[in-house]
This record gives C-alpha cells, structure tokens and sequence, in this order.
C-alpha cells in the first residue's frame, strides 16, 4: 500500500479503524443504505479493469471513489507455449504496487486475512470476490496475474496481523524488510476453523 510516511503506515492499525475503501476515506462516512448501491458487478469490474476510469455516476476517477480493496494474495498462470505453470507471489505482487512498480524508494505491506467465497456474491459485504479465479470470473481480465483478491468497503484492524515497511535496494535490485509494526488486537483466522482435536 502506498503512503506517505510512516506514521500514516501504523495509524491503520493503531488508529483501531483498519483498512478503509477508498469510497469510505473520500466521504468520510458511509451509511448503511448506500452499500447496494456500490456493491455491484458494474462497480467490480471498474475496479479491476478500469481503475482509472471516470467512474459513470460521478465523473471522477473510479480509484477515487471505489468500495473495492484490492488485495494481493498471489496466482498462477500458464504458459501454453512452454508447457509451464508461472508462479506469481503475493509478496512480489504486493511489493511492486506498494512502491508503485520502483517509483517509490518504500512501500508498506499489510497481512492480513478475509473471507472468500466459492462463488461471486458483490453485494455481500463480508465475503471477498476472487476475481483471479477463472472458474468464476471467466470474463477477459488484462490483469488477472495479479492474482487480486477484492475485499469490500473495510478490512477490520482485528484482521491484520501487522504492517511492515519495505524498501528498495538499487545496489542489491532487491527489496529489504525495514521494520514490522504487529497488531496486539489481532484475531487469527483460527478462531473461525471448525476443525476439531482428534481424541
């Protein structure tokens, strides 16, 4: 993720408010009524394929105004040609939109976790879209080895496990871990597991 210090960086977390669309920050709050309205399939896909685009009701750029949060959790494709399947971390993803492609000397990561379900459902709030699924979104995406995952209008802090700061070594043409700030209020992903000991 990108900002523009790192104080900004920990108030994700420290602020106990978590991970916010970019929709919530630009009106400052949301109601409860709007969200079908923003929930859409219409909406989904500006988000992944016209980002940048005017957004239809507004005029503005869509990344202005979107409910959607992408997140980075990694894919696979296929090379054909080559008879190959090409991993595409999380990590490197993540990294290389968190320092705009090494625009940016540093970038900050988030783990964190959010549900997804086996199948689209846009205007459920609490469950993810796997846009990087092709077996539910069959549809020609240009960005699909992102391997993006769409959370929707908030990832709650109590779901981020810490943020680390990164940084780009020009001389190594690597990137380097700087620091990791943990979250004391997170919830592991366990704690929803219906998996029971064995006796």
């Amino acid at each position: 993720m990108w900002l523009p210090d790192d104080a900004a960086a920990r108030k994700i977390i420290d602020s106990r408010v978590g991970i916010t669309s970019r929709w919530w920050s630009d009106t400052g709050r949301i109601f409860q009524g709007d969200k079908a309205e923003k929930l859409t399939p219409a909406n989904l896909d500006m988000h992944v394929n016209h980002f940048d685009s005017p957004d239809p009701t507004t005029g503005r750029p869509f990344s202005e105004t979107t409910p959607f949060i992408s997140i980075a959790c990694g894919t696979v494709s296929r090379d054909t040609a080559a008879r190959t399947n090409e991993v595409h971390s999380a990590l490197e993803t993540a990294l290389l939109y968190g320092t705009r492609f090494g625009m940016a000397d540093v970038g900050y990561l988030y783990r964190c976790w959010i549900l997804v379900g086996p199948r689209a459902a846009v205007e459920v709030e609490g469950i993810a879209e796997e846009v990087r699924d092709l077996n539910t979104y069959r549809r020609y995406s240009a960005f699909q080895n992102e391997g993006e995952v769409t959370a929707k209008v908030v990832i709650p802090v109590n779901h981020i496990q810490c943020c680390e700061k990164w940084w780009w070594d020009r001389a190594a043409k690597e990137f380097r871990r700087a620091w990791v700030h943990p979250n004391p209020g997170f919830t592991p992903p366990e704690t929803l597991s219906n998996v029971r000991e064995l006796i």
